[in-house]
């Protein structure tokens, strides 16, 4: 059971993890979920805001671990009170807390209370570190554990919260980023060809390209879509890169690339039992 006497571990950001603990945070990952190793921990689903892999992704690496579960609920069944006094109680009810929030200091303000672990489970527009870590695992389970020099283009007008994550981590694992506005038409006036861009990228990273508003629960705004202009289309299926999405897919993932042999999302969603079973081990675990 974790001492409430130490310091509790936190994963809040990518920032923070050195590259020694990232390699302990992959071997454990390798091991996969252990049973019973949580028997004497309380974990907390702290959701403010919707989400299906992820909560329920923890919710999962927690209970095949051992630990007692709380789900916290949804944000409309909280009485409305200051953060303070809210995350005043959350930090007595569990030993570890994931925590998703518009307000992305929620959870680090949660974290300086001292009383329990907490990883950021996505925090407002900024950050999302365990979805970067999944994406990376993955392509260490498909490509080898050396990335040096591995170039992944993300596609979308801007970088969401779990590529900037991911852009933090790629430096730690030599990994190069680059992004990809898909409302720029191609041309030969300054602009390359999707043809061309996309034969520079060892993986293509679609992001989701329907509305997006990190500042409420619902995190989606109107309809979904669109769709990836058909060139953008046309040049993902004449390359050679893999193909990334962290979900939900909405139209700018077609069906037809969703089946591609180079296609890893379903890797992305595997690999997420793994990756959350390692992060809640590390949390109540001495540094």
């Amino acid at each position: 059971m974790p001492d409430r006497r130490a310091a509790p571990r936190h994963l809040l950001e990518i920032a923070g993890l050195s590259g020694l603990e990232l390699e302990e945070l992959f071997a454990m990952a390798d091991e996969g979920p252990q049973p019973h190793c949580l028997v004497d921990v309380t974990f907390m689903a702290a959701f403010f805001q919707e989400s299906t892999r992820t909560r329920l992704g923890f919710m999962s690496a927690a209970a095949r671990q051992g630990a007692r579960l709380i789900d916290m609920g949804g944000p409309a069944s909280l009485r409305r009170e200051p953060p303070e006094d809210q995350q005043m109680v959350i930090a007595e009810a569990a030993d570890v807390v994931a925590v998703r929030h518009w307000d992305p200091r929620y959870a680090a303000d949660l974290a300086r209370r001292g009383r329990c672990s907490v990883v950021n489970a996505g925090a407002g527009a900024t950050s999302h570190p365990t979805q970067a870590l999944i994406d990376a695992y993955t392509l260490r389970r498909t490509l080898g554990e050396d990335l040096t020099g591995l170039r992944v283009l993300f596609l979308g007008d801007t970088l969401l919260r779990s590529a900037e994550s991911f852009r933090e981590l790629a430096s730690t694992l030599g990994v190069m980023v680059s992004h990809r506005a898909v409302a720029v038409e191609s041309s030969v006036n300054g602009i390359p060809h999707w043809d061309e861009e996309l034969g520079k990228a060892d993986v293509v990273y679609v992001q989701s390209l329907s509305g997006t508003d990190y500042l409420t629960a619902r995190l989606n705004v109107g309809d979904r879509g669109p769709a990836l202009p058909p060139a953008v289309t046309g040049a993902v299926s004449r390359s050679d890169a893999l193909i990334m999405h962290a979900l939900p897919r909405g139209p700018e993932l077609s069906d037809e690339l969703m089946r591609d042999r180079r296609c890893l999302v379903s890797k992305q969603v595997e690999h997420g039992l793994p990756v959350r079973s390692a992060v809640l081990r590390w949390l109540t675990t001495k540094g």
